[in-house]
């Protein structure tokens, strides 16, 4: 006898709002009896919530998000109906109201108060229920607006793992106590509402379930050697394993896929999403590695290097834009400059191979451009961080320019040492004992350093925006800041005349370097220059010589100290004649910290690397912040860090002087 074949197509890819073909869905949930109010005959249940079901095109989430369900239809013309009227005793009467229904936002559910009514048929089932026969509660639904997450991707509201179908507008049309209890090893069981009796033969479900298996062929046009033709095998009359055979079916034939297209570098939404066997995707791959073995005309690969450049060139194009001066831009910047941050997050993505990126949404196409090592997220990190090494050079201090450098290791406190001048070489007599120098004394300082940290974000409504200054104006902002950190620490060192290491105040009587208070003129000098040439070394004895090279100045003396050190007669001098002996002899630094303090107190200072003054260190000579950045999952964005470590020390008095002013 002749057999003939059904052929049956599966599904094609799923749009946005196309969704599954067959729109009428149930879904079928365990009771909890907990609820249940004898004297109302009233039942409290949850009947859905976002627990994936798969289905014949993939894992089905019904979103729970604000909006999402629409309750209209329940909460207007709710009924209760027992086994959504499959059964011949009960029909489609219902079996009793529903009060109330809501959306539990914390456990992302959908509830309902339910009323049974009180006649015989009704009761009967409310008894059920009470005894525990009857478990399950079902719901009805459609859905009008589907959104596809493909394999390795996330839903546009970050939560759901593709591939999968998520309804992001539903509505529940009724409620159903179900006799058939939730399928104990999930929680859950489903079953597909449409023709879902198997009284009325095989069901488009159980097609498309045998095709996914591969359990149903096109017809066989051509016959054997022994003229035999195929046979159609055995049709399943069960659903629930149908659907358990074709679930396990379409998922082996996806993770096959996935694991082929990931070990050959070849993307398998395409694939999974047309419904191609194994088979011709192993035919691509081959494809693909005969056309990759082919020699290239021009004799140019794209590869890290190009990536490299079109990063550098996007970097210094965001700068150019954002007003930043750029001295020597990146082949290609002048280009690039007229890109918004989302044609620049577009053209990344499609330089990935990812196509379509255009037509994301602005949300979308930011998570997707900040994955973890993309090109967009380089470019916005080299771009804040060009500004901050900028910023840092351009910064309005001076404590640079006369204090000490210094470098830890680490964390722990480090000690400076100063070992004191060799005595002088005695006369030896002829075979005499060369005398040893016990006489030799040190001093140690103790300097550490500590940690200064700020950190902001790059927003989604900045990048919406095309807000520049979170890579310009801000990271200046920032490291500016750390860097006035440090000037003001050097200087409320100098000017607070704190203890230091001896227990004695850096200016005094005892390190003789505290002048007679007075203003900055020929006699003031003198002295000054006087004591810190005369300093004497640890022991008392030997003579440093020591030549001051920094006049340093509060803003209210600029005037004063400019026009003395600059004037080639002594403005102090009875007649023009005199003339002026420490014109141009240090160089003078002004800084606005020391007004805070005094606005008459002046200072010398000595060159650093001839006398221990103030030394600033920094962690292992790390001396501009460093900018870090990361992608949060708790907001739509990236942020940024800038921490610096480095701590401000007096290492010797010897090197300073101090006149309090008049």
């Amino acid at each position: 006898m002749r057999k003939t074949m059904t052929t049956v197509s599966l599904p094609t890819t799923l749009h946005r709002d196309a969704g599954p073909s067959d729109n009428q869905l149930i879904r079928t949930l365990t009771l909890n009896r907990d609820t249940i109010n004898e004297e109302e005959r009233t039942v409290e249940l949850s009947f859905s919530s976002e627990a994936p079901y798969e289905r014949y095109f993939g894992d089905e989430i019904l979103s729970h998000d604000p909006g999402a369900l629409d309750l209209s239809r329940l909460n207007e013309v709710g009924v209760l109906l027992f086994a959504h009227g499959r059964d011949a005793n009960y029909g489609r009467m219902p079996i009793g109201v529903i009060k109330s229904v809501w959306v539990d936002e914390g456990q992302r559910k959908a509830r309902a108060l339910v009323q049974f009514d009180d006649d015989d048929d009704s009761d009967k089932v409310f008894q059920k229920v009470k005894k525990g026969i009857i478990k399950g509660v079902s719901v009805g639904y459609s859905v009008s607006s589907w959104e596809e997450v493909k394999a390795g991707k996330t839903s546009s509201n970050g939560r759901h793992m593709g591939p999968a179908y998520v309804a992001l507008k539903w509505q529940p049309f009724e409620i159903s106590i179900e006799p058939t209890p939730a399928d104990p090893s999930v929680g859950v069981g489903r079953s597909h509402s449409n023709n879902e009796s198997g009284d009325e033969g095989m069901n488009g479900l159980k097609m498309i379930a045998l095709a996914a298996q591969g359990l149903m062929h096109a017809p066989d046009t051509g016959a054997g050697a022994g003229g035999e033709r195929g046979v159609t095998p055995p049709i399943p009359d069960n659903t629930a394993e149908i659907q358990r055979q074709a679930a396990a079916g379409e998922r082996a034939r996806v993770t096959e896929i996935n694991t082929l297209c990931r070990n050959f570098g070849m993307d398998a939404s395409p694939f999974i999403e047309d419904g191609s066997e194994v088979s011709k995707v192993k035919d691509s791959i081959l494809q693909k590695q005969i056309e990759d073995k082919k020699p290239h005309p021009s004799g140019i690969q794209v590869g890290a290097e190009d990536v490299d450049k079109f990063r550098a060139a996007a970097s210094d194009a965001l700068l150019i834009r954002a007003g930043r001066g750029v001295s020597k831009p990146a082949a290609g910047a002048s280009e690039l400059r007229g890109l918004r941050l989302r044609d620049l997050a577009v053209e990344c993505l499609q330089r990935a191979g990812e196509s379509g990126a255009h037509l994301l949404r602005d949300e979308d196409l930011l998570r997707r451009a900040l994955s973890p090592d993309s090109t967009f997220q380089g470019i916005i990190s080299n771009a804040a961080n060009k500004t901050l090494s900028q910023s840092y050079q351009e910064a309005p201090t001076t404590f640079q320019y006369w204090t000490g450098k210094g470098s830890n290791s680490d964390f722990k406190a480090a000690e400076h040492y100063r070992i004191s001048e060799a005595g002088s070489l005695e006369l030896t007599p002829q075979n005499g004992a060369i005398p040893y120098d016990t006489a030799m004394k040190d001093e140690k300082v103790r300097k550490s350093v500590l940690t200064y940290s700020k950190r902001w974000g790059f927003t989604r409504e900045a990048f919406i925006n095309d807000d520049l200054s979170m890579l310009s104006r801000v990271p200046a902002s920032y490291v500016i800041a750390a860097k006035r950190g440090i000037n003001s620490l050097v200087y409320k060192m100098l000017a607070s005349n704190p203890l230091i290491f001896d227990g004695e105040a850096l200016f005094g009587v005892t390190h003789k370097n505290l002048g007679t208070p007075g203003s900055i003129n020929t006699t003031s000098m003198s002295e000054a220059r006087v004591m810190m040439r005369t300093q004497k070394d640890q022991r008392g004895i030997a003579t440093l010589n020591i030549a001051p090279k920094y006049l340093l100045a509060p803003a209210a003396l600029e005037t004063n100290a400019a026009q003395y050190l600059r004037s080639e007669a002594d403005p102090n001098g009875a007649h023009s004649g005199i003339a002026n002996v420490f014109r141009n002899s240090y160089d003078i630094i002004v800084d606005a910290e020391l007004d805070q303090y005094s606005a008459d107190a002046w200072y010398l200072a000595a060159d650093a690397n001839i006398a221990d003054t103030i030394e600033v260190t920094y962690l292992r000579g790390q001396e501009e912040p460093t900018l870090e950045t990361d992608i949060s999952f708790d907001r739509l964005g990236m942020d940024f860090r800038i921490y610096m470590d480095y701590g401000v020390t007096i290492l010797d008095s010897r090197g300073l002087f101090k006149n309090g002013g008049k």
